[in-house]
């Protein structure tokens, strides 16, 4: 994930701004503020732009802790995550450049 500077980041992996833009470190709260949560540490952790929209479009937003569990479940597998725009066709054409 990036903080301050995407170019940086995008030139270090490889990846063009579009692909880049997704790994921006986002405040994700565990309890949106919506249904009460505050903006203290102990209800923020740092996401990724993609994990952070994804969760709460969900039908039935994931616990804290069992959004934990899942992410750590994927990780220790080698599965987080592959956001869209990054997967390559047939032809190793970016998607996300289309």
């Amino acid at each position: 994930m990036w903080r301050s500077s995407i170019e940086q980041f995008a030139r270090l992996h490889g990846l063009t701004l579009g692909q880049a833009r997704q790994f921006q470190c986002t405040a994700e709260h565990l309890l949106a503020r919506q249904d009460g949560g505050g903006d203290g540490r102990n209800n923020i952790v740092a996401a990724c732009l993609v994990c952070n929209q994804r969760r709460h479009k969900r039908k039935l937003i994931p616990e804290p802790e069992a959004y934990r569990k899942l992410v750590r479940q994927r990780l220790s597998k080698g599965r987080w995550h592959m956001p869209r725009s990054l997967t390559i066709d047939a032809r190793g054409a970016d998607k996300g450049d289309k």
